[in-house]
């Protein structure tokens, strides 16, 4: 058991018992302690055998065939910028709002262009 833990629990108990209206934290602490006293104990295993435990490895016979890598060395992708996918009325709204906050800025760019 950890000394320590015990001399914290007992400054909780004490605490629960001098300061007004917190008796219950000295009964939680007060339990906690006794769960700790008589739930902290060292382990009584029996010892591991004197050869200790054997591990044995598994042996594959066979080789993997097949290529190094399902991915290509070098991969292409094109990106059409202009691409959107959204329906014509979604795309025209956002268009207008765009158009809205340009005039609400007077001129000036709602925000950066990517």
């Amino acid at each position: 058991m950890d000394v320590l833990t015990l001399v914290l629990l007992f400054l909780i108990i004490v605490m629960g018992m001098t300061v007004p209206n917190m008796q219950f934290i000295s009964l939680i602490g007060g339990i906690i302690m006794a769960t700790y006293i008589f739930g902290a104990r060292e382990d009584h295993r029996p010892p591991a055998p004197a050869g200790g435990i054997k591990v044995r490895p598994i042996v594959v016979q066979r080789r993997y065939v097949g290529p190094d890598s399902i991915y290509p060395q070098e991969m292409k992708m094109r990106v059409n910028p202009a691409w959107d996918s959204r329906p014509w009325f979604e795309q025209a709204s956002a268009a207008a709002g765009q158009f809205a906050g340009f005039v609400a800025n007077t001129g000036k760019p709602s925000r950066p262009k990517d």
